[in-house]
């Protein structure tokens, strides 16, 4: 009976059970290391003084943090990326639940389709990423909600809030790279 029994566990083993459970168990572990980050980022955004303003603008880190991550993952990662971030920025904004993650999804799974297709995954292709994605998504934002919506001052959001934002954004874009090219590459060393 224990020869049967020893038989049977390698026969399971063959067929990559154990395997198969260590490799869910990592993957679990990388999308929960990519999901506490884009949740600290959410309340480090949401935070009222947490991050200075200079001017009257405020930096949007979900953006460049799900781009970068679905820079490293894909389209299908990105997309998971941008929904996630976009629903945990969603539930702290005063916008229409669903508008930034309907956004970030296309925005990050065009960015995880490019990075796997086009471009290679460097600090700069990566900055040129975030920039064209925080810029569409301002943009986006500052017409529906601002200009459709007959804000009384559109221009002045664009050129006090939303250009400023973006560029204080932009400027450090590369320290939240540097942040998940690391958790990345040492997520991807464990899997």
């Amino acid at each position: 009976a224990g020869a049967g029994r020893c038989a049977a566990l390698k026969d399971r083993d063959r067929l990559g059970a154990s395997h198969l459970i260590n490799k869910l168990g990592k993957r679990y572990l990388k999308w929960t290391a990519y999901g506490l980050i884009l949740l600290i980022a959410s309340i480090a955004q949401s935070l009222p003084r947490f991050l200075p303003e200079i001017g009257s603008a405020r930096p949007v880190l979900i953006i460049p943090i799900a781009v970068f991550i679905a820079m490293f993952e894909g389209p299908v990662g990105g997309a998971s990326a941008g929904v996630a971030g976009g629903i945990l920025w969603d539930l702290f904004s005063d916008r229409l639940f669903g508008f930034n993650a309907l956004l970030l999804l296309i925005i990050c799974c065009a960015c995880g389709l490019m990075s796997q297709l086009l471009i290679r995954n460097n600090l700069i292709s990566s900055m040129l990423m975030a920039a064209a994605a925080l810029f569409t998504h301002g943009i986006i934002d500052w017409f529906i909600y601002d200009l459709m919506l007959e804000n009384d001052q559109p221009l002045r959001v664009l050129l006090w809030y939303t250009l400023p934002g973006f560029v204080y954004s932009l400027a450090i874009a590369p320290l939240l790279y540097l942040l998940i090219y690391h958790a990345a590459r040492r997520l991807r060393n464990i899997e």
